[in-house]
């Protein structure tokens, strides 16, 4: 028996692609963006309004937003607009046939106009990112920049000092 299974869908406005098959004993899933280059993203707001239109009184969207002030520290005057989080999908891979298991996954937190500048320290971005696969295109889209590749460019050679005369 064949079998194969199907659903396309979003997550955080990045379209993706779930698939599972089975020809005879062997069975295999597949889940990736159907558009490598597009990475969508979405705000916290955006998220509660989605789901309050989908869910309506089923979403206790007062206690999301209390608690959401008390990180704010509870003063309407706060800098601090948790609303304004960016979340983006950078990438969401899976790959499961027989022995081969392959992922990866990276989500990208902008802090953007949600966190204020201190002063002394400025929160830009939060980046998480777990993989176990090969895929060049895949790796592409983890912008990894590891840590030896950061260190390496402390090696790259400066102007020569000229020495006084």
């Amino acid at each position: 028996m064949n079998l194969q299974l199907g659903v396309q869908f979003q997550l955080l406005k990045t379209k993706l692609v779930a698939v599972y098959e089975k020809a005879g004993n062997d069975s295999s899933f597949l889940l990736m963006p159907t558009n490598l280059e597009e990475v969508g993203s979405a705000t916290l707001g955006e998220m509660m309004q989605d789901l309050t239109t989908a869910f309506s009184d089923s979403v206790d969207t007062e206690k999301i937003k209390s608690d959401l002030q008390a990180l704010s520290a509870d003063k309407p005057e706060s800098k601090f607009k948790l609303d304004n989080l960016k979340f983006s999908l950078k990438t969401a891979y899976i790959y499961v046939k027989g022995n081969v298991k392959e992922y990866a996954f990276a989500i990208e937190v902008d802090f953007g106009d949600a966190v204020p500048d201190l002063g002394f320290v400025t929160i830009e971005k939060l980046a998480f990112k777990i993989w176990n696969t090969k895929k060049n295109v895949v790796l592409k889209q983890l912008n990894l920049d590891t840590i030896e590749n950061l260190v390496s460019k402390l090696n790259v050679p400066e102007k020569q000092l000229v020495k006084g005369e």
